[in-house]
Order: C-alpha cells, then structure tokens, then sequence
C-alpha cells in the first residue's frame, strides 16, 4: 500500500497539470496491476510485455502474498459435494501442495524467494519517494 501512495506522489509530482495527471495516474496504476499477476498469471503473460512485470510494484507484494500463504503448506481435498477450483494441472493431486499454486501461476527463480519480494517492494517505495522529492525540489 505504501509503494502505491509513493508512486501516486511520485506520478502527482511528475505531471503538473491536474487533467493530464487524472487521465495517466489510474491508467499507469491499473497496467501495472495488470502486469503483475493479478489479472494475466505471469506464466501466460505475453513475452512482449512480461518485462513491465518486472518494474511494477504489484507483482512484488503479490508474490510475497502467494508465498506466505502457499509455501510449504497442503491443502487438503474438497468435502464431497462442494465446488473446487482447478489451478493448471495441479487439481488431479490431493491433497495438493501449496508449492505447485505459485508455481502454476508463474512464479520461478529468485521470485520465489519471499524477503527478495519485500525487499524489492522496499526498493521500489524509496525509489518513488526519493524521486517525488527529487521533482518537488526542481519545481521550486
């Protein structure tokens, strides 16, 4: 939450007419929520665009949230009766592993790693910062 109040500070600070601002703001905002999971998993994410998953804040702090609450854990099989939901090929396993989730959903390497993701939202949050700051001081 944070790093999205920064990046609004840091877009408010950048585009100093209002209208413009309002227009670019919640479009620039809403792509990267786009390209960081929530929408498109990033393993069926166009090759052509996967690389702004990279520099959005919303991918980070959605990985850490599919880590925390899917790493090292099972989940055990639906009551009889009751609807379940499939992720990729990981429905045919049950219980299932928590492991095989982020894993369908795209999630490899060193993303997989839950404090690289903090530490990248951390990252991300002073960068907007510093630059709102960077760009209030030239305003003057």
């Amino acid at each position: 939450l944070s790093t999205a109040q920064s990046m609004g500070l840091f877009l408010s600070s950048l585009i100093p007419n209002i209208q413009l601002g309002l227009i670019l703001a919640p479009a620039t905002t809403l792509f990267f929520c786009i390209v960081g999971g929530f929408y498109i998993p990033l393993a069926d994410m166009n090759a052509g665009i996967k690389w702004a998953s990279y520099i959005s804040f919303a991918r980070y702090g959605y990985s850490a949230l599919l880590l925390n609450e899917f790493s090292d854990r099972e989940i055990p099989c639906a009551p009889e009766g009751t609807v379940s939901v499939s992720i990729g090929d990981s429905s045919t396993m049950c219980p299932m592993i928590g492991d095989s989730v982020y894993e369908d959903l795209g999630l490899e390497g060193i993303f997989t790693n839950f404090w690289f993701n903090v530490f990248m939202v951390v990252v991300l949050d002073a960068c907007f910062r510093v630059g709102a700051y960077g760009l209030l001081l030239r305003s003057k």
